[in-house]
Formats: C-alpha cells, sequence, structure tokens
C-alpha cells in the first residue's frame, strides 16, 4: 500500500515544496517539467511559460454607507515567451465577484485588466501592441493590491479622471545618460474598436506620454501628458492631462507624491489633484502608513475643494502576502471617498 502512494507523495512534496526532482531508492532520477514558487506562480522553465496571480480581499466600514466584505479582486497571470525578443502577457480579473452584497454574475465581473505582446526590438527599444495599463503617474501602473501600501487609492489615481487601461500601441525607449535611467515612452490608443471584455466605459481614442529619470539610486521623478476622448454620450471634448509625480526610497522609508491637471472644454471643467503619501518602518515588517490628497473638480461632484487624510498600517510578514488597515477622513469628501475604517489581505499566489 505504501509502495502504490510513494508517487502521490512524491506529487504532494512537489506541489507544497516546489521540489522538481526526485531520486527514487535505485538512484534514477525523476524530473518535474513543472516548478511553483510561492508569490512567483507556477513555472514550466522548458517552455517559458508562467502562471500566477494574486488577490484582494476588504472590509469596508465608510460613514453613512453599508459596511461591505468583498473579494475585490481576483487576477490571473498567464507569461509566456517563445523567443528571447518576444513575450506575451495577460492578466484576466474578477472583479466585485463575491461580497455580502451578493454574488454578481461571472460575465458582469470578469475583465482584461492587460492582454499585450512585447517586442523586443533591441536591449533598449520595446514596442508594446494590445491591452495595457495607461502609463499616467506611478499607482495607476503598479496595479496589483499586493503592491501597494493602503487599501484605498487616492482619488487623482481613478477613473474619475482617466481611464485605467488603453488598447494600442505604446514604444518605450530606454537611455543612459552619465550612468542615470531615462525612460521614455509613447502610446497610441483606440480602444473603441480594441478593447476587450470591460464593462466599463473606457476611452475612445487617446495619445498620450511618459517620461521617468533617475535623479539619483534613491529617487525618481516622472511626468505624463495624455489627450483623450472618452466614451461618453454627455462628454463629447477631448480632454488634456498633464502629470508630474516622484518616488523616493531608502531603508525602507518611501514617499511618494503625484500632481495632476485634467483640462476639457466641455461642462465637466477643469480638474487637479495631487497626493503625498509616506511609508515608515517601525518594527521588523510592520510599516505606518500617511497619506494626503487634494481634489478640486471631479466632474462636478465636489463643489468646493476636497482634503483627505490617511492613516494606516500594513503589516508584510512574507513578501507576498500583506495584510493592511486604515482610517479614512477628510473634508467635503462624503461624496467622492467617505470616510471610515478600511482593511484588507493582498497576495500573491
Amino acid at each position: 500500500m505504501f509502495k502504490r502512494l510513494k508517487p502521490l507523495t512524491v506529487l504532494l512534496s512537489y506541489l507544497l515544496l516546489g521540489n522538481f526532482t526526485y531520486t527514487f531508492a535505485d538512484n534514477t532520477e525523476f524530473h518535474f517539467p513543472l516548478s511553483y514558487q510561492w508569490g512567483r506562480g507556477l513555472s514550466w522553465p522548458a517552455a517559458n511559460v508562467n502562471l500566477g496571480g494574486y488577490f484582494n480581499a476588504s472590509y469596508q466600514q465608510p460613514e453613512f454607507i453599508q459596511n461591505k466584505t468583498a473579494l475585490d479582486e481576483l487576477g490571473f497571470f498567464f507569461t509566456w515567451s517563445p523567443h528571447q525578443r518576444i513575450r506575451f502577457f495577460s492578466e484576466i480579473d474578477l472583479n466585485d465577484w463575491l461580497s455580502t452584497t451578493g454574488i454578481d454574475k461571472i460575465e458582469h465581473v470578469v475583465r482584461a485588466e492587460r492582454l499585450y505582446v512585447d517586442l523586443l526590438a533591441t536591449e533598449s527599444t520595446t514596442l508594446r501592441l494590445g491591452k495595457f495599463l495607461t502609463p499616467v503617474g506611478r499607482w495607476n501602473v503598479t496595479h496589483a493590491a499586493p503592491l501597494i501600501w493602503t487599501t484605498t487609492r487616492p482619488l487623482v489615481t481613478e477613473r474619475r479622471l482617466f481611464t485605467s487601461h488603453a488598447s494600442g500601441f505604446m514604444l518605450s525607449q530606454k537611455v543612459d545618460i552619465n550612468d542615470h535611467n531615462l525612460d521614455i515612452s509613447f502610446y497610441a490608443d483606440n480602444s473603441e474598436e480594441l478593447d476587450v471584455l470591460d464593462n466599463q466605459l473606457g476611452f475612445e481614442n487617446a495619445i498620450g506620454s511618459r517620461v521617468t529619470f533617475d535623479i539619483t539610486e534613491q529617487l525618481q521623478l516622472g511626468a505624463s501628458f495624455l489627450d483623450y476622448k472618452n466614451r461618453s454620450i454627455t462628454h463629447k471634448t477631448r480632454n488634456n492631462l498633464f502629470g508630474v509625480d516622484l518616488l523616493w526610497k531608502k531603508d525602507g522609508y518611501e514617499v511618494e507624491m503625484e500632481a495632476i491637471y485634467r483640462t476639457a472644454q466641455d461642462n465637466q471643467g477643469d480638474e487637479q489633484g495631487l497626493y503625498l503619501q509616506s511609508v515608515i518602518p517601525i518594527i521588523e515588517q510592520i510599516f505606518v502608513i500617511g497619506r494626503y490628497e487634494y481634489v478640486n473638480g471631479i466632474h462636478r461632484y465636489i463643489p468646493t475643494d476636497t482634503h483627505i487624510g490617511v492613516g494606516g498600517i500594513a503589516w508584510r510578514p512574507f513578501t507576498p502576502l500583506v495584510i493592511k488597515a486604515e482610517y479614512l477622513f477628510g473634508e467635503q469628501n462624503q461624496y467622492v471617498a467617505p470616510s471610515g475604517f478600511f482593511t484588507s489581505i493582498s497576495m500573491f499566489f
């Protein structure tokens, strides 16, 4: 009986521990074609294929709104590199599928967050074709919940100001200037024709660019520009968005800032805002987060300037796992980001 169970034991050892080579009693070796590493997914090295993903579950207790516990995001990654200069990548997400308010239909929650191919023309030049995260600022391209410090996200990074995805092409160039990295990207979007599996309104079409420059090893500056038209019945004019951002990191400390200004000629009016966020390590794997936000003119829902403060804590007991808790408060914020307590658990698998 135990001899019959041996292959099963080997398989379970591989799945749980990631071992992909096993030596039998007669010194013959069996090599598993797949290997798993927590946080990095399931790999098939011979085929250059990787499967992974993440989840984010949250509890929200905003003022004057029903409390909610939800599986906010369940994302699946697929990467395939059939050639050293070609890489396919996709991220398919289930958003707000399960919650205390009910279970939504799969067709309503499935969305292709990313679906593209990268063509590496040279070591420093890349052409991306497909659907990708709109490269405005830092928060939007960081994207995955286990990589960000808070359960809530700043208002200036939400879809109220710009669509989080673009569908088209992006050309990126890396330049070395006296050992300082300069990254330049230009992209064009035609989401009206190319977008897939997205149930939310997005771009009709857009063009944009982004530049980042490493001032030092700890400090990086960025700038973004976006000219776009949304798929909307009421807002027919084009929008222009300008943004600047910075990130400073050293010894576990972080300072991050994004500021944007959007113009439009229709009844949306101009919109502007920023956030400034700091991260301070206090004891091993526990961090305190503070954030200030200022916003004015989010699609006419804000009659005056809105000020928001966020104070929170994040615990990263292991690299792929983060547990967060925070309290959000503010002034003139009840319609766009109600005050309250928010907590979540996020993990790469």
